[in-house]
Order: C-alpha cells, then sequence, then structure tokens
C-alpha cells in the first residue's frame, strides 16, 4: 500500500554531497572576507589607539625634559645672579667703608685721542681700568674711585675662573670709566676700530639695566660687542649681560658692576639637549619675546613672527602650532629670570615610526593569516566531503527499515506529522507516519489537553507554595533583625544608664561620708551629679520621643535660623567640656526665618553637632573641626553641617536613620551612643515639612544637609 519503488536511489547521494558542499564553502568565503575586513579595521583602530596614546605620552616626557633643562638652565642663571650679587655686595662695602691702606696706586697711560687707561707687562691674572676722553666730573675723583675699585680685582679673577659660563666681569662708573677683568686691550681695539675712545656707557643697555633703586639684578637683551679681551677666541660677538647697581650706604648710586655671558656659551649648552625626533630643536626667548639662542634646526625661528609670538603667549605648557606646513607641538616652559625655553617637536615624527611599524607588522599579519587560511580551507573541504559522504549514507540506509516499522506501530507510536512531499525514500516515510498519525491524533490530542491543566494546576499551586515561603522568610529575617536591635538597644541603653548612675552613687557617697568636704569641692561633685543626671533624663526622653506617634505637641513659630544655632552652639561648648572644637560659620545674621518649634529644632541642631563632635576623633590634641553654612535655594533653607570625622561607609548610609543603628566602628573605636540621635532629628525634620540628606566618605568626613521651608515675614 505505501510501497513505492524508486530508481535513483544513488542520484540522492550526489544531490546531498554537492548541496551540502556548496552551501559549506560560502560561509569559508564570507568569513575570510569578513576576517580581511576586520582585521584591516582592527588594525587602522589599533595604529590610531597607539599614536594617540604615544603622541600623549611623548609630550607629556618632552615636557618634563624641558622642566629639567629649564631647571638646569634656571640654576646656572641663578648661579651667575649670585654671584654678582657677592660682587655687588663686595662692591658697596667698598665703597661705603673705603680701606685706604689696601688702595694701590694706578699706573695709567694716557692715549692720543684723549683716553685713560692701565696696561701692564703681565696683562694676566689682571683687570685693568678704562676712563672715557668724554668722561665727566672731577678726573682725581674718578682715578681715586678707580684705585678703590682694584680691591675688587682678587674676587674678579676667581669669578672667572669659577663661572665658566662668563667671559668678562666689570665695575662701571657714571664717569664712563671701568674696571674689567680679563685684561682688555684697549689701544689695540681702538687701532682695530672695535673701540671707542669716547665711550660713553650711558648709551649702552648692559649699564642702563642695572639702573634701578631696588637693586635688582637685570639681563640685557642680546647685542654685538666687538671688543674682546686678551685671550679671548670667541668667534661670536652676541652677548648677554646681567648688571646689578651699587649704592652707598647712604643712598647714592655709584655705579654698577656686570658680568658678560657670550650667546655662544648658552648655545653650546642647549646643544647638549638631545631629541630621538630628527626635526625637533630647543631655543631660547626673552621676556619680551626676542630670540637670544637656539639649536642649529632653530636659525630660522626668530624671523617666524607667528611661532615667536605663539612662545611668548604660551609661557608654560603644550601648544599645537603649524610649523613648516606640517603640524607640531610647541612645548614652553618658564625661567626665574622671564625667559622662556621652548622645544618645537614636529608631530609627523611621532607619527610616522608608529605608521611604518604598524603597516609592517599589519602585512605581516596578513600573510600569515591568508597561509594559515589557505591551509585551513584545504583541510575543511576534505573533511566537509569526507562527512558529506557519511551523512547521506546514514540517512538513506535507514529510510527503508524505519518505513517498514511505522507501518507495524502506526498504531501504537505517538509521534508528529511530517510535511515531506518528494518522491523518495523520506516521501514513503512521510507516506507510512502520516498514515499512523492520523489514527493518533484525536488522543494526542485529549492527552495533551488534560496533561497541560494538570500543569497549570500544579504549577499554580507552586507558586502559592513559593510565594507563602518567601514571605515566611522575609517575616523570620525581619523578626531576628528586630530582635538582634533590640537586644543590642537594651545592651547600650543599660551601659548607657549603668555609667551615669554608677557615677551618681560614688558621689553621692562621697558628700554622705565626707560630710567634712569644703564647699567647692561638694560644688564640683553637685554639678557632676547634676550632669549625670541630665544625661539620664536625656536617654529616657529620646526613648520615649522614638516611642511616640504624637506629632501635634509641636509649639511652632517664626524664629530667626541664626538665633536657634547659635543657641545650639553654646550648648555645645558647655557639653563638649575637654574638646578643642572650632566652629567655621557661613550664613547671614537675621536674613533667614523658619516657621518651627524652637526646641524640637534645638534637639536637631543639638543631636548633629554633639555626633560631629563625637565621631571627629582628632589626633595629636588638634582641634575638633565644624563648617556649618546656610544659604536660600528658590523658597528652602539649605543648612549644612560639615565635619572631619571618621565618616560613614557607603553600605549603611540608608540605615543610620533606623532606630538604634550604629555601625560596628563605634564599638571597635568606643565611641558612646544609642543609635537615636539621628532617628529623632528625621522625625522632628519631616514634622516640620523638611529633608535631610546624608554625604559621608570614610576617614574624611561626613556632610549632613537640612533642607526647610523659609517663610517671610511679610506673611505674619
Amino acid at each position: 500500500m505505501f510501497k513505492r519503488p524508486f530508481k535513483f536511489r544513488k542520484s540522492y547521494y550526489f544531490k546531498i554531497l554537492l548541496f551540502t558542499t556548496m552551501i559549506s564553502f560560502i560561509p569559508f568565503v564570507m568569513i575570510a572576507a569578513y576576517s580581511m575586513y576586520q582585521g584591516s579595521n582592527l588594525s587602522n583602530q589599533i595604529m590610531k589607539d597607539h599614536i594617540a596614546d604615544t603622541k600623549k605620552e611623548v609630550i607629556s616626557q618632552k615636557q618634563l625634559y624641558l622642566q629639567k633643562e629649564t631647571q638646569n638652565l634656571n640654576t646656572d642663571l641663578h648661579n651667575l645672579e649670585n654671584t654678582l650679587r657677592l660682587i655687588q655686595k663686595q662692591a658697596e662695602t667698598i665703597y661705603s667703608q673705603p680701606n685706604l691702606a689696601l688702595t694701590n696706586e694706578l699706573n695709567l697711560t694716557k692715549g692720543k685721542e684723549g683716553y685713560l687707561w692701565e696696561t701692564f707687562e703681565d696683562k694676566y691674572e689682571k683687570t685693568n681700568v678704562f676712563i672715557s676722553s668724554l668722561s665727566s666730573g672731577s678726573p682725581e675723583a674718578t682715578i681715586n674711585d678707580l684705585e678703590i675699585a682694584k680691591q675688587l680685582e682678587p674676587l674678579f679673577v676667581q669669578t672667572m675662573k669659577n663661572e665658566s659660563m662668563i667671559n668678562a666681569v666689570y665695575l662701571a662708573l657714571p664717569t664712563s670709566s671701568w674696571l674689567y677683568y680679563p685684561f682688555l686691550d684697549v689701544e689695540a681695539a681702538i687701532a682695530e676700530k672695535t673701540f671707542s675712545p669716547d665711550l660713553r656707557f650711558q648709551d649702552y643697555e648692559f649699564y642702563t639695566v642695572s639702573l634701578n633703586p631696588e637693586r635688582k639684578v637685570k639681563w640685557t637683551t642680546p647685542y654685538i660687542w666687538s671688543a674682546k679681551p686678551i685671550g679671548d677666541v670667541t668667534k661670536q660677538d652676541w652677548l648677554i649681560s646681567v648688571g646689578a647697581p651699587v649704592y652707598l650706604s647712604t643712598g647714592d648710586f655709584k655705579g654698577m658692576v656686570g658680568l658678560d655671558v657670550p650667546i655662544e656659551n648658552i648655545t653650546n649648552k642647549l646643544m647638549n639637549v638631545e631629541f630621538s625626533e630628527p626635526n625637533a630643536f630647543a631655543f631660547l626667548i626673552d621676556e619680551k619675546g626676542n630670540f637670544i639662542s637656539g639649536q642649529t634646526k632653530a636659525d630660522g625661528i626668530k624671523e617666524n613672527e607667528s611661532i615667536m609670538k605663539s612662545a611668548l603667549k604660551n609661557k608654560e605648557g603644550i601648544l599645537p602650532i603649524t610649523y613648516s606646513n606640517s603640524d607640531a607641538y610647541l612645548l614652553s616652559s618658564s625661567l626665574n629670570n622671564g625667559w622662556s625655553l621652548n622645544f618645537i617637536i614636529s608631530e609627523s615624527d611621532i607619527v610616522e615610526p608608529i605608521v611604518k611599524s604598524t603597516k609592517a607588522q599589519t602585512n605581516k599579519h596578513m600573510l600569515l593569516f591568508l597561509s594559515h587560511l589557505f591551509v585551513f580551507l584545504i583541510f575543511g573541504i576534505a573533511i566537509l566531503l569526507y562527512m558529506t559522504y557519511r551523512f547521506s549514507r546514514t540517512i538513506t540506509q535507514p529510510i527503508d527499515q524505519l518505513t517498514n516499522a511505522l507501518r507495524e506501530s502506526a498504531d501504537g507510536n505517538f509521534v508528529k506529522e511530517l510535511h515531506i512531499k518528494q518522491e523518495d525514500e523520506i516521501g514513503n516515510l512521510a507516506v507510512a507516519f502520516n498514515f499512523m498519525n492520523r489514527k493518533i491524533q484525536e488522543l494526542v490530542g485529549e492527552l495533551n489537553l488534560k496533561a497541560h491543566q494538570l500543569e497549570d494546576k500544579v504549577l499554580e499551586r507552586t507558586e502559592e507554595l513559593e510565594s507563602a515561603n518567601e514571605r515566611l522568610v522575609n517575616t523570620n529575617q525581619q523578626l531576628q533583625e528586630s530582635e538582634k536591635r533590640r537586644k543590642e538597644f537594651m545592651s547600650q541603653i543599660s551601659h548607657d544608664l549603668k555609667t551615669p548612675l554608677t557615677s551618681v552613687r560614688e558621689y553621692t557617697e562621697i558628700l554622705v561620708n565626707h560630710p567634712e568636704l569644703p564647699y567647692v569641692q561638694k560644688k564640683e561633685i553637685m554639678n557632676s551629679i547634676l550632669l549625670r543626671s541630665n544625661h539620664i533624663i536625656q536617654l529616657i526622653n529620646d526613648l520615649f520621643e522614638m516611642n511616640t506617634d504624637d506629632d501635634g505637641d509641636y509649639v511652632k513659630e517664626v524664629i530667626p535660623f541664626d538665633f536657634l544655632i547659635e543657641q545650639s552652639l553654646d550648648m555645645i561648648a558647655i557639653r563638649s567640656e575637654g574638646c578643642d572644637v572650632e566652629i567655621a560659620k557661613d550664613y547671614e545674621i537675621g536674613s533667614h526665618f523658619i516657621f518651627a518649634d524652637p526646641k524640637k529644632m534645638n534637639r536637631v541642631f543639638i543631636n548633629i553637632l554633639e555626633n560631629a563632635v563625637k565621631y571627629s576623633k582628632p589626633k595629636n590634641k588638634e582641634k575638633i573641626k565644624i563648617d556649618i553654612s546656610a544659604y536660600q535655594q528658590d523658597k528652602n533653607l539649605i543648612i549644612t553641617f560639615k565635619d572631619y570625622g571618621i565618616g560613614i561607609s557607603e553600605n549603611n548610609k540608608e540605615k543610620i536613620f533606623l532606630p538604634f543603628f550604629r555601625e560596628k566602628r563605634t564599638k571597635t573605636e568606643k565611641i558612646k551612643g544609642n543609635g537615636l540621635g539621628l532617628s529623632i532629628v528625621q522625625k522632628i525634620i519631616a514634622a516640620h515639612e523638611g529633608q535631610i540628606l546624608v554625604e559621608s566618605k570614610v576617614s574624611v568626613g561626613t556632610t549632613i544637609t537640612i533642607v526647610l521651608p523659609l517663610v517671610e515675614i511679610s506673611d505674619f
């Protein structure tokens, strides 16, 4: 009845084999293409991230390097300034208190142009003087001043030996005369027209820069000075000078002292700055943006007005710029004398090595990936062909057996109906299966319906049991927690009551057993008894207030906030005996009015302030600091109490308003309390239509914020 002979059994194998192979080959190609695409994107993203991180790291390192070099240059310039201050002080001393015994007569020679100068056969380790042909004032007085100045010769010689950056040290007088070291061959310089016989020092910045009544040391801008001392083989004539005025003890200006620093010496120091970036360089400018010195690559920077303005404006930090038509970074750091040391680093010097390295690595890994993918593809196709062939055999061979078995079990097996219409082995199987399925369809439907109904009832009952069990578990946990808090509370209350009661009993026994005690001691004992009695009453009041539900006993009135807070602070000052408390206030007096019960609100402030004092725990007898501020926000008054105590852990911030709750740390650190203070505070604030908020961090401190409605006086 169900048998359908088929003639092309072998063709079914080939259909499965061909179709499965084609379908399976497509994912290989898609995975390969997608992997290459994602690999390329990932490589680009990694390269971008690497570039960003590297740029940030390199620039940060260069900034640190710049600051180090700035510090080194600061040290060198500071040493020169200190050296000049020493010479300045010595010059002021010898002129204010001249020692005639140390004064030597000068051996002056007069040139044909009218100038006077000093020469020696042994010109080394000697200073020489010069008096311009235009010298003003008395010649005798000028010569006398120079003879006194000769006392500075050992100091000048030692200065040149100690300071390698300078090439000259001198003292110049207002009469266009000076003492100079090392020896300057004035006659030869005048003959070569590199020195003027009628030189006026007042016309040069190295002299005028020192003219300041504050007696400060100041630097000049770079200038050219052609005359050179004996033995000076410096090719550069550009100098930077540092000068300082010389004043007598009477306050009269006497002259100036100065040091000459060849730009080449500063340049040599900058040349020691090394960069791994091929196009990076360093340069130095003064406080007016004048170029002082720089590395070889910085030769063209002084003509770049935009860069110089940027360097002058930047002072300290990192500034992206455009230099030589490419992106770059300008790093600046200021020296103590107002100069600025700058680095310019091209962005391409940072980026190009990363790009080259990343591309090389990407190409290498792509080739490796493709080679592995090709090998995997070959093995995959081979395995796929083999598995497909085996799979097709496992389907076609058992079909006849399954068809015969289904015919025999058509009246007893419960299986789903198959919708297969092809004319092959699976088609024969579907016909037999459907014949059997029609026999049992009604029975299966009825059984399924009853099974679903039973399952729904079981599920419903299970959910009810789970819900009831969950409620029981929650109730049990709440009871356990409540019992735990009750025991802790009773233990704490017993302890808190026992301590003051014990003290009252001891003090009372003293009064009873020693009636002869002096009046002062009796008064102190009575005060102690009164204090501890008040403490006991306060504990009882706390318990009563926490257990009453009557909110109708509030007697509210319009009252200034600052009046209430000042009353509370007075109470805290009394209760905090033995503690050094410093209160920082930030609120306006008489500006904020609230509609409140003064006694209740006073209780709120005292509870908060007592907690701030109690949980501060200062070390080494430091003051307990509490900040109190109040300000208006919309129609509310915002009041904050900030302490710097032990703080509250994040997990317990929401629990501190629960009655009897106290953190475990308070027990470990032996901080007394019953856990009712903030519960009472919250209850009172709520009765005043307000809010209370807490911000805290362990070992940093706690800030409690109270929000209360403000009232206008005109409303009453």
